[in-house]
């Protein structure tokens, strides 16, 4: 009998339990070039994805490109997850196509600055 604690893809609550690579959290604005052109605000960051509020809904699965860390990165990556809020926003759980380990050394590195 199969394991009741495997989620597939897509179903999972974006706990940190789910992930492959280690998330760290990050505030700062965060712009969609498609499939939808809009703005939100990132929640978390880490090599393997993202965690960003937005207005709009994005269904799970599609393939998003972003604007991140100020516009200096854009990434491609999939909607993992969903959840929709009483205050209307909706927080998303983003894959990225390819980890990317740089990500978190520049967090690291602008977390040192700040602190």
């Amino acid at each position: 009998m199969a394991d009741q604690k495997e989620k597939k893809l897509g179903e999972s609550s974006g706990s940190a339990t789910h992930r492959k690579t280690e998330r760290l959290p990050w505030d700062e604005p965060v712009e969609f070039l498609s499939p939808v052109k809009c703005t939100g605000q990132t929640l978390d960051i880490g090599a393997g994805g993202i965690g960003v509020e937005i207005a709009e809904s994005l269904p799970v699965d599609s393939l998003v490109e972003l604007k991140i860390l100020k516009g200096h990165l854009i990434v491609q990556g999939r909607v993992r997850w969903t959840h929709h809020g009483e205050d209307g926003k909706t927080r998303v759980g983003i894959q990225f196509d390819h980890e990317d380990l740089s990500i978190l050394t520049h967090i690291r590195n602008l977390l040192q600055l700040k602190a």
